[in-house]
């Protein structure tokens, strides 16, 4: 007799989302019903629609409802009768139908050590508070905002690296390990309750959080720089112009005025911060191209001097 295939729907939304989907859907083991994700939006971000992302799916139904409350969708996926949901950044939080619909409810992955970063940008929070280490939690949904009780954790390290490199660490052990845990789930194993008392939170990231605040200690600010990366980067302001900081490092513990220019050749623009100075090696003028120090230095030494104040 043939093994009977662990029924699973998907829930996500961006591009790592629809990697740990693909790794599911490879699995002989696991038979993928359905994908709910998020009606396309335009971006100017460069994102890549859901759209596009999961449109070539052959034989699996992709569901972009507006909203989660309708009657058709709730028979439609009720219809399904799925073991499990497994849910990875879908976007919005989950009606209680949903999360109670499939026989082992929802297996939500999230990119934190839970309880530690609950809430929408557990990756660059955790970045730009300087953690050594984060992780993978996954974790059965709750109603409450990532509350519900964890299944498997898995820790990586993340010291002095940037976003991209954290999230393809992530994704990395995400894709390892996820079919691995929706079998163990669905063979009855049973997650541990998160101690509350433990929680932070990872606040959704607002474009003027990448202003450089020079008051800041050298190590907060490559911190930002490095949480960052992705959106909604680093930048400063000169002349009106939100100026994009490509590439920075700590230069020195020398103490001035923070956001005064200590220095600016062709090595580097360095101003100081609020413990040291800050050298800025590569900058993005809004609409033009990455220049490296000595172009900036070539086209500004005019305009910027010693002593100038940064803002």
């Amino acid at each position: 007799m043939a093994k009977t295939k662990i029924k699973v729907g998907f829930a996500g939304t961006p591009k790592i989302a629809f990697d740990i989907f693909s790794e599911i859907l490879s699995s002989k083991d696991i038979s993928t019903e359905f994908v709910l994700t998020q009606p396309d939006k335009s971006s100017g971000r460069g994102l890549v629609t859901s759209k596009s992302l999961f449109a070539n799916i052959d034989n699996v139904p992709v569901l972009q409802p507006e909203s989660l409350s309708g009657g058709e969708l709730i028979k439609k996926i009720e219809a399904f009768n799925i073991d499990l949901l497994v849910v990875v950044a879908y976007g919005k939080i989950l009606p209680s139908w949903l999360i109670n619909t499939p026989k082992f409810g929802c297996l939500n992955i999230h990119f934190s050590n839970l309880p530690k970063y609950r809430g929408a940008a557990p990756i660059q929070r955790a970045i730009e508070n300087g953690e050594k280490e984060t992780g993978i939690s996954f974790m059965k949904l709750t109603e409450g905002l990532d509350e519900g009780p964890i299944y498997k954790n898995f820790v990586i390290n993340i010291e002095n690296k940037d976003y991209f490199e954290v999230e393809s660490l992530l994704l990395e052990e995400s894709l390892s390990s996820v079919c691995y845990v929706i079998k163990a789930v669905t063979e009855n194993l049973q997650p541990k309750e998160q101690d509350n008392s433990l929680a932070t939170l990872a606040n959704k990231i607002t474009k003027n959080e990448g202003q450089i605040d020079w008051t800041n200690r050298g190590r907060e600010i490559v911190n930002k720089f490095l949480a960052f990366k992705k959106w909604p980067k680093v930048f400063f302001k000169f002349g009106g112009m939100d100026v994009e900081a490509v590439n920075l490092h700590i230069h020195s513990n020398d103490i001035g005025r923070p956001g005064e220019i200590s220095e600016f050749n062709e090595e580097s623009l360095k101003i100081y911060c609020g413990d040291g100075v800050v050298a800025l090696t590569s900058v993005k003028f809004p609409g033009k191209k990455v220049i490296g120090s000595k172009d900036f230095f070539n086209s500004k030494r005019d305009i910027i001097s010693q002593g100038d104040l940064l803002i």
